[in-house]
């Protein structure tokens, strides 16, 4: 069985709110686990707040968003024309264990995305980064 639902965001964070409703009543429509749905929704919190602040997303461009449910998995796939920007291979993960006034400024966000999902994998098509998040069932 497979469903899917798009969306398109404003470029705005407050669209983030609207994006978590809509992935908790997608995945109750279609028996995804809350867990799921809520990690989902933590990465993507974090990815496209990244995209609005910091990569030109919000140059009023839309971020569609596309959620899928498969058999064993779920998928949300984020698209937006921004800044060229490769979170599985550009940000260097952060030490948690280190004393707060030691670490950098960011890349906690991207780190909690990585360590949530079971799978982030980015590509840039047609000048649009697309970013896909998967979380087994």
């Amino acid at each position: 069985m497979t469903a899917t639902q798009t969306l398109r965001l404003a470029s705005e964070l407050s669209e983030i709110r609207r994006l978590a409703l809509a992935v908790e009543r997608f995945a109750a429509r279609h028996g995804i686990p809350d867990k799921v749905a809520h990690h989902l929704n933590l990465a993507a919190d974090e990815l496209i707040t990244n995209a609005i602040t910091h990569g030109g997303a919000a140059d009023g461009h839309r971020i569609m968003v596309t959620l899928r449910r498969d058999p064993d998995r779920m998928t949300l796939e984020i698209s937006h024309h921004g800044v060229a920007f490769d979170p599985t291979s550009e940000v260097a993960s952060p030490d948690p264990t280190a004393a707060i006034e030691d670490r950098p400024i960011g890349g906690l966000g991207v780190y909690f995305a990585k360590t949530l999902l079971d799978g982030l994998s980015y590509v840039r098509r047609r000048g649009a980064n697309r970013l896909t998040l998967t979380k087994k069932l």
